[in-house]
């Protein structure tokens, strides 16, 4: 049955970069169809993510691959009679241009000071969106603490527990992780050594000819004999501000989750991680500035 209040969903970002003494510049697209200055942003192809696809419409906008921040809110309103919501990302653009918009989609391309392209951005929730991209602020690394995908369960597997291996719909999840994180350009790969972790991650390090890292560390079994461990690996990788994922266990990455946040107040976070679900925290000198919640992949 069809809905009736269908919705049109669509995922942008502010693309920024330092311009002259390291003065943050952010990018606006004039699009000669509407007549207006805009973020790059663009509608959902099929069976695609929102970050995906707003990595996607920020290459094909503006020509530039970019480095994806925080999310930093969305707008909602309404085209003729129909509702589209748009989510937006922070995202740092890499080198020159690779690519050349479209002309008759994009005809111009200007990098302004923040408060410049406040001025000149047509629609008020543009202007939103940029206040938001100001209050999380720029250079951020992002840590994705990532629940292995869906496993075959535990009363159904005589074996060890750390040898048991990923179901059907969790090989389907791990086929279909990468697009969900390579928007953040991450560098390491870091996995326990359970079965179910390693099938997680290895599609995904495959397609980026990435070497992963796998550790007792962040197993069940050490976890069970010393609290902290895991804790400890994780601030490793923050001190060294690398863009990391780290593949785990329920029992585990909540507990790292809550000693690393401390007493802050993040909304909206669940006390539990689903079956290839996440958490991308977006870190700063040490500091976790933002934590996105990531759904586990459609199968």
């Amino acid at each position: 049955m069809e809905s009736e209040n269908p919705v049109i969903y669509a995922a942008g970002a502010v693309l920024w970069r330092f311009g002259a003494k390291k003065r943050v510049e952010i990018a606006l697209i004039h699009r000669p169809r509407y007549g207006d200055w805009s973020l790059p942003k663009g509608k959902l192809d099929a069976n695609e993510t929102m970050i995906g696809c707003a990595y996607r419409e920020v290459m094909e906008e503006t020509g530039h691959a970019a480095i994806f921040g925080p999310e930093i809110g969305d707008a909602t309103y309404v085209v003729d009679g129909v509702t589209k919501l748009v989510k937006y990302w922070s995202a740092q653009a890499v080198g020159e241009p690779t690519g050349k918009p479209n002309p008759t989609e994009i005809d111009q391309i200007l990098w302004l000071s923040p408060a410049e392209a406040r001025k000149k951005l047509t629609l008020d929730d543009d202007r939103s969106i940029v206040d938001f991209f100001l209050e999380f602020g720029t250079g951020t690394t992002a840590l994705v603490l990532l629940r292995h995908a869906k496993a075959i369960k535990r009363e159904d597997w005589d074996g060890d527990d750390g040898d048991r291996p990923l179901g059907n719909v969790g090989q389907l999840q791990a086929k279909r992780l990468l697009s969900k994180y390579l928007p953040y350009a991450i560098k390491e790969v870091h996995s326990s050594d359970a079965m179910r972790c390693i099938e997680t991650i290895e599609p995904m390090t495959r397609a980026l000819q990435m070497h992963p890292i796998f550790s007792t560390d962040l197993s069940e079994y050490r976890f069970a004999k010393d609290k902290e461990v895991a804790l400890d690996y994780a601030q490793d990788l923050m001190l060294r501000n690398q863009s990391a994922i780290i593949c785990s266990h329920n029992p585990i990455l909540p507990k790292v989750l809550k000693k690393l946040i401390g007493k802050k107040n993040f909304k909206e976070l669940d006390q539990k991680l689903e079956p290839a679900e996440a958490w991308v925290l977006h870190h700063r000198d040490g500091e976790i500035i933002a934590i996105d919640w990531v759904s586990a992949p459609n199968t």
